[in-house]
């Protein structure tokens, strides 16, 4: 059996020993062109693996899915007993054949196994990502604070001198040590004896007069990926680690970079130096190569798309920095705003921005700083926006009150277009300049929806512009085009959650833009129950993660990412997780018709 390794999904869940042995006990079986292997009704004690060759699901006449090498069948006809479908072959095919009570045995001794034939929505979708096996090292994801290797913290006292200091860090070869002082626990780094230096400091001085007491720390327990989020975004190169509130080791730049192999934090640093608009555009296509890597390791979308949202911002605000003149530049306020604002986009994909000017701004230089960002972005990869939602448009380069009389239009006239362009700002967050005057108006907007039921369900109803692709007996609905069976992940499924949970947190008030976050709020709150809220959580997570290895999988191929998917080239595992994914959706958007009363709108 050796030649036909079980090491795929779900089998990557096994260890060795039990896939030797589920291997042992298989058969191997041929069968023709146009045989029929399962049939409705019919007593199911096989799971099958496709070695070669290709099988069809029919539902009457109606293809339902394409089984291919690696894909399994029929997972839930071996639980249930008896098969719904019928499964006939489409190419000759030669298939491995797993007893069902070797099946079922595993699934009760592997909990990660068996997720996938009786868990909940929730941890089947979870699953995916917890492949063991499947990768030599740990990921990003999985990796913990406590699993890179750092040095002991290195101890002073307050009442060191500065030089008894410098001789410490020499012996024990650091860049930093602890202070133990009165107020708490402090640090001293290389980059404090450059002050030291340059201010002409005493090197009599005790360092608890010059050590800082604002730690910023991270737990032992907590995500690497946690530490180098905090790193990047607060433009730092350690933090201190603790481990049950106390101090445990100081975590170093170098040492983070070391145990992977990507380059996310100097990404960072370089964009913070970058002198030039061609400086920033070498970091952008470093983002990019940054995102393969990382989806590679496992990293998760929403992960991965927090990241990419702080690097983003850090790239659009230096941008900006370097048109804009400095008068400009503190006289208004740059937004991202769409999936970049949400921090969901990972890829690369239309620009979506805004620019609120203040009172002193220059209408003119504003005009031409908005005209070079909005190219200069188009020259970074990023596409201007088909309906022109960008600052080079000035219907999105406005001042405070102009901006307020556009939002009290989109309130007060909610048609498609108002209700699409109010969702757009709704999701705005501010990466440069003055944000006042973006916190200004959204105290505007919120005043002006207080208690107004008939905006939210007019807002909420755009969940019902796409129907979900899962018809009758949970088959994948799709449309034939160029040639190929496709269905619009974006509109079919993504879209219905993040406007669904958009709508629910501007009725609520809440401050949050990003969909898991809202989400998170939301359960807390008591609007959503847990248990659904953990399967839509991880229902949009998968359909993020699916859209984003699709659309890697296009650009490798000389394309461009979309939103559109081939079913027939998943496996078989990633179809059924589709489908639960999509089925999610569905009760989700029964519920918001029940909140918001949608039946009542025509």
């Amino acid at each position: 059996m050796a030649a036909f390794e079980l090491s795929h999904p779900p089998f990557d869940m096994l260890s060795f020993p039990e896939r030797e042995a589920l291997a042992a006990a298989a058969d191997i079986f041929y069968f023709a062109d146009d045989e029929e292997i399962l049939a409705p009704g019919r007593e199911v004690d096989t799971l099958y693996v496709v070695v070669k060759g290709k099988v069809r699901e029919m539902a009457g006449d109606e293809v339902v899915a394409m089984y291919r090498q690696h894909d399994t069948f029929d997972a839930r006809a071996m639980v249930a007993g008896s098969a719904l479908h019928r499964y006939v072959v489409h190419e000759e095919v030669l298939a491995l054949g797993l007893p069902k009570r070797d099946v079922l045995a595993l699934t009760g001794s592997n909990p990660a196994f068996g997720a996938f034939f009786f868990d909940n929505v929730a941890n089947k979708l979870g699953a995916l990502a917890r492949r063991t096996g499947s990768r030599e090292l740990q990921t990003m994801l999985a990796a913990s604070v406590s699993d890179v290797a750092m040095g002991k913290p290195v101890w002073v006292e307050a009442g060191d001198s500065v030089i008894a200091v410098a001789a410490a860090m020499k012996r024990h070869k650091v860049k930093s040590v602890l202070v133990r002082g009165l107020s708490g626990t402090g640090i001293f780094t290389t980059s404090d004896f450059r002050d030291v230096i340059i201010d002409g400091i005493p090197s009599g001085t005790p360092v608890g007069d010059l050590c800082r007491y604002d730690l910023i720390t991270v737990e032992d327990s907590d995500f690497l990926f946690n530490a180098l989020l905090t790193m990047t975004r607060r433009n730092i190169q350690r933090l201190v680690v603790t481990r049950s509130g106390s101090v445990s080791g100081v975590l170093e730049q170098v040492d983070l970079l070391s145990y992977f192999s990507n380059h996310s934090h100097l990404i960072s640093q370089v964009l913070d130096r970058a002198e030039s608009l061609d400086d920033l555009a070498h970091s952008s296509r470093q983002i990019g190569r940054l995102v393969g890597i990382l989806s590679s390791q496992g990293v998760k979308a929403p992960q991965l798309a927090r990241l990419v949202e702080t690097l983003n911002a850090k790239l659009f605000e230096r941008t900006w920095r370097l048109i804009a003149d400095p008068a400009l530049y503190n006289n208004s306020c740059l937004l991202v705003m769409g999936s970049e604002g949400r921090g969901e986009q990972i890829l690369k994909t239309d620009q979506d921005n805004a620019l609120i000017l203040g009172e002193d701004a220059d209408p003119v230089e504003a005009e031409r700083a908005a005209a070079t960002f909005s190219e200069t972005l188009a020259a970074y990869g990023y596409p201007p926006c088909p309906g022109g939602i960008m600052v080079c448009n000035p219907q999105w380069r406005l001042g405070e009150d102009d901006f307020a009389r556009r939002i009290a239009h989109w309130t007060g006239q909610p048609d498609g277009e108002s209700l699409m362009n109010l969702a757009i700002f709704v999701d705005a967050q501010a990466i440069a300049g003055d944000d006042r005057l973006f916190v200004r108006l959204r105290e505007r907007l919120a005043a002006r929806l207080a208690d107004d039921d008939a905006f939210y369900a007019r807002f909420a109803r755009a969940i019902e512009q796409f129907d979900t692709p899962l018809g009758l007996f949970a088959h994948l609905v799709t449309r034939e085009r160029d040639g190929k069976s496709q269905l619009d992940l974006k509109k079919g499924g993504i879209f219905p959650v993040v406007h669904g949970l958009r709508a629910l947190a501007l009725e609520q008030g809440l401050p949050e833009t990003n969909s898991f976050e809202r989400l998170s709020r939301l359960v807390e709150a008591g609007r959503l129950d847990r248990e659904f809220g953990n399967d839509l959580s991880e229902a949009l997570s998968f359909m993020m993660g699916l859209k984003l290895t699709c659309g890697l999988a296009a650009q490798e191929a000389g394309g461009q990412a979309g939103n559109l998917v081939e079913p027939e080239t998943l496996s078989s595992l990633e179809r059924d997780l589709l489908k639960e994914a999509l089925s999610v959706v569905k009760r989700f958007k029964g519920l918001l018709r029940h909140h918001f009363r949608l039946g009542g709108f025509a």
